[in-house]
């Protein structure tokens, strides 16, 4: 096994995967309600984007990719743990998936064990920290 400094996004994802594979479902979930969350307020989003490092179009981009792989995949994303791993998190499109993952640590149904391993292996800090409460 790589040291966790050498390992890439799609290892630490497969790494991820293979410690919660019971987890998988509800870590996909998430995401593509994550994703939901996003396109539903996407004029709110634009209107309060404030981030320097990425733009608002890139981000939109990273949501549209992950519909488009979320549809074209399904319920291989968390039935297949390399599909997990190359659809979500390989490449730029990881920036998407971490950052919902790290939002998921937030919320109460995601377990100890599986908010410290998602801590540990893509960090505590989201990307985009626009502040939205969901509508719902």
């Amino acid at each position: 096994m790589k040291a966790i400094q050498h390992m890439t996004n799609t290892d630490r994802a497969y790494l991820l995967a293979n410690l919660f594979p019971d987890r998988l479902k509800e870590m996909t979930d998430f995401i593509k309600k994550e994703a939901e969350f996003f396109t539903e307020n996407k004029a709110l989003v634009y209107a309060q984007w404030n981030e320097k490092i990425i733009n608002a179009d890139l981000w939109y981009k990273l949501i549209a990719d992950f519909e488009h792989r979320y549809a074209k995949n399904g319920t291989r994303l968390y039935r297949n743990k390399r599909t997990f791993r190359d659809q979500l998190f390989d490449g730029y499109d990881a920036l998407f998936s971490i950052h919902a993952l790290i939002h998921y640590t937030e919320q109460p149904e995601c377990a100890l064990k599986l908010k410290q391993a998602i801590h540990l292996l893509f960090g505590v800090q989201k990307l985009v920290l626009i502040d939205l409460k969901p509508t719902s």
